[in-house]
C-alpha cells in the first residue's frame, strides 16, 4: 500500500491496485469506532451509448444503470439488505449521470459487511422473471416522481435544453425505456462496467487499515474475473441551440415555479472543469445571495421566496446553469435574473466579498473531513475525474481574485430556455 498523509490537513489514507484492477483507498479516521464504506463504478445514466477497446458498440435503453443498480441487490441465496441489518449496518445505493455506488455505514465489525460490499456488487444473480417484476416497481418510482413539482420542473428543464445530450432523459429513464429494457441487456451493461478495474471500493474508517486491506486483499484472491475490455461513454453531438426557449405546464400546485436555465459548453479538461465551478460559485453567492444588500429587497417584494436557489455543472461534453424561484411574479424574475447576470458580466468581484466567501468555501472543505461520506465520495469523484483529494483545497486556499474575474469573460449566456411550472387553471 502506498501511504499518503497530508501534515497541513492532517489526514492519511492509503491507496493501491489490486492484481485485478480495483483501485483501493483506506482513508484511517484514528479514535473513531464508526465505518463508511463505498464501491463505485463511472457508469451511470449518461452511458446509453459505449464503446470498448476493440471498437465494439453497446446500446442501452435509457436509464438502464438505475435498472442494474435495483438489481444488484437481489440474490437468490440470500436477502442482502436483511444480511445488512443483521450486521449493524445501513446500506444504500445511488445512481445519478454519471456514476453508481453502492455503501453501508456501521460502528459494528467491519469485516462481515465489507466482504458482502464486495460480493454482491461483484456478481450478478437475476433471471427473467425477476427482471419482469422490477419492470413494475420502476415504473412506479417514474411515476411518483412524475408528481413531484420540484423534479418536474429540473426534468422539463433538461429537455428543454438538450436535443441529443442523455440529460434529456431522467435517470431512471421513461416507461418505455424500462419496459423495453432487458436481461441480457443488463447483463451486458454488468460486464462492461463492474470489472474490478473499472471500479473503486474506498473505506473511511478507524480500524487498522493493515487490517482492513487484508479483508479486501482476501476477498479478492478468492474470485477470478474475465479479461478487461473495459467499455467507455460514446459521445453524440450537441447543438448549441435549445429545443425549446419556453416551456410552461400545469401540475397541483399553489404557486408558480419557474427556471431560467442556461445551455453552457462543456469543458474537456477536469482540472478547467473543477476551477470554473468554483470560480462561478464566488460570483453566483455574491449577487444571488444574501451576500448582496438587494437580496432582502427581493424577497420583500416577493420577486423570490425561500425556495430561490441556484446551480451550475460542466462535463466533458455539456453545461449548464440554472436560477430557479417560487413566485407570482414570473416575468419580473426573469427580468431580475437577467439584469443581475448583465451585472456580474461587467462589474469586477468586490475584494472583501470574494475574502469573505474564500474563507467560507475553505471551511466547508475542512468540515468535510469530520464527514466520513463525503470523503468518500469526494475521494472517488475526484479519481474519476483524474483529480487528486487535496487540489481542490489547495486550489480554494491559493486562488486569487484576478483569475475568478476572469470566469465571466468565458460564460455563454445567449441560450437559455424559461420553464414554468403553474397551478391547475380553474
Amino acid at each position: 500500500m502506498n501511504k499518503v498523509v497530508s501534515n497541513k490537513y492532517q489526514e492519511c489514507y492509503y491507496e493501491t491496485t489490486l492484481d485485478n484492477g480495483l483501485k483501493v483507498v483506506i482513508w484511517h479516521k484514528e479514535g473513531y469506532e464508526k465505518s463508511f464504506a463505498i464501491m463505485a463504478t463511472p457508469m451511470g445514466a449518461f452511458d446509453v451509448s459505449q464503446i470498448d477497446s476493440k471498437g465494439n458498440e453497446f446500446e442501452y435503453h435509457s436509464g438502464v444503470a438505475h435498472f442494474l443498480e435495483h438489481k444488484m441487490f437481489e440474490s437468490r441465496h440470500r436477502d442482502v439488505m436483511e444480511d445488512f441489518s443483521r450486521m449493524g449496518a445501513n446500506v444504500n445505493a445511488t445512481t445519478t449521470y454519471d456514476m453508481t455506488c453502492y455503501y453501508f455505514q456501521t460502528s459494528h465489525d467491519l469485516k462481515e459487511p465489507l466482504n458482502l460490499l464486495l460480493d454482491f456488487t461483484q456478481s450478478l444473480d437475476i433471471n427473467e422473471k425477476s427482471v419482469e417484476k422490477e419492470k413494475g416497481i420502476i415504473i412506479q418510482e417514474l411515476n411518483m416522481y412524475q408528481q413531484m413539482s420540484d423534479f418536474r420542473l429540473v426534468r422539463e428543464s433538461f429537455a428543454a435544453l438538450y436535443h441529443e445530450h442523455p440529460l434529456k432523459n431522467d435517470v431512471g429513464g421513461t416507461i418505455q425505456s424500462v419496459t423495453e429494457t432487458t436481461l441480457d441487456e443488463l447483463k451486458r451493461c454488468f460486464n462492461n462496467n463492474y470489472h474490478p478495474h473499472s471500479m473503486i471500493c474506498v473505506v473511511v474508517t478507524g480500524k487498522d487499515p493493515e487490517e482492513v486491506m487484508k479483508i479486501i486483499e482476501e476477498n479478492q484472491s478468492k474470485k477470478k474475473f474475465a479479461s478487461i475490455n473495459t467499455a467507455k461513454r460514446k459521445y453524440v453531438h450537441e447543438p448549441k441551440e435549445v429545443v425549446k426557449d419556453h416551456v410552461s405546464f400545469e401540475m397541483d400546485i399553489n404557486r408558480p415555479k419557474v427556471n431560467l436555465a442556461f445551455k453552457l459548453d462543456g469543458i474537456a479538461d477536469p482540472k478547467e472543469r473543477c476551477r470554473t465551478e468554483i470560480y462561478l460559485r464566488f460570483y453566483f453567492d455574491a449577487w444571488f445571495s444574501s451576500i448582496n444588500d438587494e437580496y432582502q429587497k427581493w424577497l420583500d417584494q416577493k420577486i423570490i421566496n425561500d425556495f430561490f436557489g441556484y446551480e451550475f455543472d460542466f462535463g466533458e461534453d455539456y453545461g449548464y446553469c440554472m436560477l430557479y424561484s417560487e413566485t407570482d411574479k414570473t416575468e419580473e424574475f426573469k427580468q431580475l435574473v437577467f439584469d443581475q447576470l448583465n451585472r456580474m458580466k461587467n462589474t469586477p468581484l468586490k475584494k472583501e466579498v470574494f475574502d469573505q466567501l474564500k474563507r467560507r468555501y475553505y471551511g466547508e472543505n475542512i468540515r468535510e473531513l469530520n464527514d466520513f461520506e463525503g470523503i468518500a465520495i469526494t475521494y472517488f469523484r475526484n479519481y474519476f475525474n483524474q483529480l487528486s483529494y487535496f487540489e481542490i483545497y489547495d486550489l480554494i486556499e491559493n486562488v486569487t481574485l484576478e483569475e475568478v474575474q476572469k470566469v465571466m469573460d468565458k460564460l455563454d449566456l445567449s441560450h437559455f430556455s424559461f420553464i414554468e411550472c403553474l397551478p391547475f387553471r380553474g
